[in-house]
């Protein structure tokens, strides 16, 4: 947990602990030792257990009052499938993101060793070149993204879902429901925070890289030129860990991410076919009509932002590409044999090594697989109203019936 980029990120990671999302950063510095560190292992580990009876506990009543309202509303179709489906997916979900914490303990480890290894050696890299100065920057941005998207989850989600909870539910159990659906969508916060190291450390490698370059215009005598191919070789191979370090954030989230995108496609799904329920129910308020659109919309976005971040990274990665081949060593347009022979390297290097964001290739998260997800729950949610709209057509007179 060295280096300025954790340390700016340690009250994120620190708030996301204690939504037991992530193993509270203590867990990897030097101050805990031995028995010490043992128990706090064992402290942490019965509160997430804690956490996972709550959300079996959340489940059991949801599905409970779920059966009531189908049955009071005569909606006996796949609607109780789904329902029960969606419900089950919170104890499933702190099992998936519990177990992937235990499993791949050491490897988070080696994350953060990689991140501050990294962010030292391309500060030390930098040196030579004037020095990066962005560490405040980079704290700003965090503020900026990672604290007001966790300001606005925390805030706007209860105002669009708490509304919307069936009025059979007590009260203390609409704030267990609220707690876990927040921390799920708050696991997706984590990952676009590991998106931005990325995102500083290439954003670092690529001011290098452009003040290399003007360096090598300007460059005339043979033993700086040297000294600056150096360099180039330099950041070539930090560019490549950099790369390595994204496959290594891959295997440790593609679990979570893969079950939380599921999760997040479904509960829409859900949401669209209770509006339609709800509109038999005469009861049903319409503030709760537009909450539920809300809701949609928060889910949604909570899909878009790390698809955006990711897509941001890939750009970065991509400018690089197009620095190097601007490298031009003095006022010719001719380069010297040994640094063609870096630049070649440096390019095919960039060619073969293309920086994805994905779950194991099942599905990447940049903006266009964002755009076939919207596309594929708009196709869905067009064949979930062509399949409701006769039921509802022939229910509405039956419901109007009993109502007179």
């Amino acid at each position: 947990m060295e280096g300025n980029m954790l340390t700016a990120a340690r009250p994120y990671l620190q708030l996301l602990a204690l939504l037991t999302l992530t193993p509270p950063p203590s867990f990897y510095e030097g101050a805990l030792r031995g028995c010490d560190w043992r128990l706090w292992m064992l402290g942490f580990g019965c509160y997430c257990f804690c956490i996972l009876l709550l959300g079996i506990d959340v489940t059991y009543v949801n599905i409970r009052i779920l059966n009531f309202q189908i049955l009071m509303l005569e909606v006996e179709d796949f609607t109780s499938a789904q329902g029960k489906v969606q419900k089950l997916c919170y104890p499933l979900l702190l099992i998936v993101i519990h177990g992937n914490m235990l499993i791949y303990f050491r490897k988070l480890g080696s994350i953060y060793t990689e991140i501050a290894a990294l962010e030292r050696d391309i500060d030390a890299a930098s040196q030579s070149l004037g020095g990066l100065g962005r560490r405040l920057k980079f704290r700003q941005r965090l503020a900026k993204l990672i604290g007001l998207w966790l300001l606005i989850l925390s805030v706007a989600f209860p105002l669009v879902s708490v509304p919307s909870m069936t009025e059979y539910m007590d009260w203390y159990y609409k704030i267990f429901t609220e707690l876990l659906l927040v921390m799920f969508q708050m696991k997706i916060v984590e990952y676009g925070l590991f998106v931005l190291f990325v995102e500083e450390l290439l954003l670092r490698l690529r001011h290098t890289l452009i003040q290399l370059q003007q360096e090598f215009t300007n460059c005339e005598h043979h033993a700086l030129l040297q000294a600056l191919c150096v360099a180039l070789q330099r950041n070539k191979q930090l560019v490549a860990r950099v790369w390595k370090l994204v496959g290594e954030l891959e295997i440790y989230y593609t679990l979570p991410m893969m079950s939380l995108f599921v999760n997040n496609g479904f509960a829409m799904l859900h949401i669209v076919n209770w509006a339609y329920i709800q509109t038999l129910n005469p009861n049903d308020c319409t503030n709760c009509r537009f909450t539920r659109f809300g809701n949609v919309l928060i889910l949604l976005l909570n899909l878009l932002i790390p698809c955006w971040l990711s897509q941001r990274c890939i750009n970065t990665y991509a400018s690089i590409n197009r620095i190097i081949h601007n490298v031009r060593c003095g006022a010719g347009n001719s380069n010297p044999e040994w640094l063609s022979n870096i630049l070649r390297e440096y390019v095919l290097q960039m060619e073969h090594l293309k920086l994805r964001f994905s779950c194991r290739n099942f599905f990447d998260i940049n903006l266009k697989s964002f755009g076939g997800m919207v596309l594929t729950i708009v196709s869905y949610s067009i064949i979930l109203i062509q399949f409701k709209l006769n039921d509802l057509v022939e229910a509405k007179p039956k419901s109007l019936t009993k109502a007179q």
